[in-house]
Parts: C-alpha cells; structure tokens; sequence
C-alpha cells in the first residue's frame, strides 16, 4: 500500500491501527481530496472504530444498519442519555456507549458522509461480505432523498447598524495597526479565517488593488481574486508599509513570506497560527460585549452589504468563493479588475464612513508622528 507522508497518523490512532481505515484515508489522498477533508475524514472513523473497543474486525466490517443508526443516535443523545443509561433505540452488543456532550446536527453529518463512504470502499474494494450498505441515502422506511440528519437553516447574525458602527469604530480607533488590517481586510475582501491568516506578500496585488486566495486556502478548492475598497486597501498598506516592515526589519526575516505576522513577544514576527484570528475576535467580542460576534461574522457582514447596493447575486457568490458558480465563473472570473470595479460602485455610499474614519485615524496618527 502506498503511504503517505502528509497524514499525521498520531492524530488517529484507531485509525492507524486498522488496515482497511488505514488504506481508505491514503485512497481519499489518491483521489485528490483536501487535507483539511482527509482529516475530518480521520477525525469521525477514529471516533467510530474506538466505540467499537475490543471487538473484532468483523463486528465493524460486517455492521447492520441498526448498529450504524445506534451509534449515530450515541453521539447525538451522549448527554440526554449519559453513561450507563440505554439509549431509547437499545444497544446492540457490538456498539458501546460514548460519553461527552451532544453532538450538533451537522456534527452528526460529518459522521454519516464519512461512514457512507468508508462503507462504500470496504464494499467497493471487497472487504464487506454484505453488499447491502448499511447507512441508507433516505430516511428509514421511506423512499425519499432526505437525509438522516435534519438539517436546521440557521441564519447568520448581522450587526445591526448601531452595532455595526460600534465595531467599526472600535476597530478603526482602538485596535492595533495589524488587527485593525486584518479585520477591515477581512470585512472588505470578505475572506474566512484560514484564507486571511495565511495570505502571503505576493498575494497581494498593489497597484491593481486585489488579493489572492490560493486554492490550498480556500474551502472550494479554486484560486480566485478579491477585490479591496479604499478603505481595505489604505488599511492594509499602512500596516504593511510601518509595522510589518519594522518587525521584518527589527528580526531580519524575509520581505516574502506570509503577510500578516505574530506580534507575540514569544513570536516576533513569525507567522500566524490559523486560530489567531479567532484571538483577536474573541477579544473584540470581550470588550464590546457581543458574544454573536464570530470570525465569519465580517464575511456575513460584507455580502449582506453587497446584496443590499444592489450587487446581483451571481457576482457576491463568485466574490465569495461559493463553489456552485460554475456557469458564472466562465464569463467572470478573468475580469477581476472589472469585478472590483462594480462592487466599489455599488458599495460607495456604504463604504464611505467607514473611509472616512480611517482616513481621519490615519492622518491623526500621522501628525503625532506614529
């Protein structure tokens, strides 16, 4: 079997102790699929052969659907039920209680299409006896495409335009020069987490005011550009051209490398960890009292701001990155320029307090001489 370098295998003991789980993860490798899928792959079996605990190979190769239903039904009553205590379906001796919190509905998700598919491979490849899949497509005992999870459509929280102003303020104001380009960066470009955290220096295109996400960040997989506003742009290069250059100068790293730095004094100037943004939000969440405010909440912010100027749906879902925009990307996608073209249009008037504010902290910072 051809290994792979790139799997933390430690992460996944149960996994890695198992042939067959072990040769499926290296085959969703070998089909292409993102790190970031291989390890939620990993993550979920590791968890379903270790409810298995001793039992042999067969118990888990060979399972029913009652047996996958029950321990789908373990995670998502762990702590309506606790331990000890049967779960309302019974418990068939090949499965084993697991302790914990509830696990949430698209949790539970995760689990189905990860356990679909290692089924599907042990089917596929010969190592199930039973070519009966034991996880059906519908709900049990109806022909129907609905899944096994009911999903919830939760709604995103946006900032109303008082508390949107606060924020704003906050940021422009009281952040520091990083985290104030990161959020307003973030807001502007409408990036998630991981695709602001590990945007590099020749990401950033400065004379035609665009950023690139890289394929390897982003959730769709796709490369794609991202037009900044005025605001976005004067934000991020007042940081870039002060504080980045001063830590690169001050611990004489390289101009290219990632473009937002560590200000840890542990970490000078080193790159990001993929949870600090979630640091400086959770910090702003602390100060201005908002516990609805989230990393992604800037992203949710943005696009309901672009929907509201006008901006036709199409378009946001191609500035977002949003994967099922296949026929649109064919006409759009080599026009970033154009692209940034329209939404600074469109978004104008919305955008110019927010310029306003910056320019004014910008140049006050100045004649203080910062």
């Amino acid at each position: 079997m051809n290994e792979r370098d790139d799997i933390r295998w430690d992460l996944y003991p149960h996994v890695a102790a198992t042939p067959h789980a072990r040769a499926f993860l290296v085959r969703l490798g070998q089909f292409g699929r993102r790190p970031k899928t291989i390890d939620a792959y990993a993550r979920n079996l590791n968890r379903f052969l270790a409810s298995f605990g001793e039992a042999p190979v067969e118990r888990w190769v060979e399972a029913d659907e009652g047996a996958l239903l029950t321990y789908l039904d373990a995670l998502r009553h762990a702590r309506r039920t606790g331990a000890g205590r049967p779960s309302r379906w019974g418990r068939p001796e090949n499965v084993v209680s697991l302790a914990g919190a509830r696990a949430a509905d698209a949790t539970i998700a995760q689990h189905v299409v990860a356990l679909r598919q290692f089924y599907d491979y042990l089917i596929r490849t010969r190592l199930r006896r039973d070519g009966v899949h034991p996880l059906p497509r519908g709900r049990v005992g109806e022909a129907t495409s609905r899944g096994l999870v009911r999903t919830r459509g939760r709604l995103p929280w946006i900032a109303p335009a008082e508390v949107w102003e606060r924020i704003v303020l906050h940021v422009v104001t009281r952040e520091t020069t990083r985290n104030r380009a990161m959020v307003l960066v973030a807001y502007d470009g409408a990036l998630r987490r991981e695709e602001l955290v590990r945007l590099r220096d020749d990401d950033y295109d400065r004379p035609r005011a665009l950023l690139k996400v890289r394929a390897e960040t982003s959730k769709s997989g796709r490369e794609r550009w991202v037009p900044l506003s005025p605001f976005g742009q004067r934000a991020l290069e007042h940081y870039f051209d002060r504080q980045r250059r001063a830590l690169l100068e001050a611990y004489t790293f390289d101009d290219h490398g990632p473009l937002f730095l560590s200000e840890s004094t542990r970490n000078p100037g080193r790159p990001l960890a993929p949870g600090a943004f979630n640091d400086v939000v959770e910090a702003l969440r602390a100060t201005l009292s908002l516990p609805q405010l989230h990393p992604h909440t800037f992203r949710h912010q943005r696009l309901t701001a672009l929907k509201v100027a006008g901006v036709p749906l199409e378009v946001i879902a191609l500035f977002a990155g949003h994967a099922s925009t296949e026929t649109t990307r064919l006409y759009l996608h080599l026009a970033p320029v154009e692209l940034g073209a329209k939404i600074r249009a469109a978004t104008r008037e919305l955008d110019a307090h927010l310029e306003r504010l910056l320019q004014d902290q910008l140049g006050r910072g100045a004649s203080h001489g910062q």
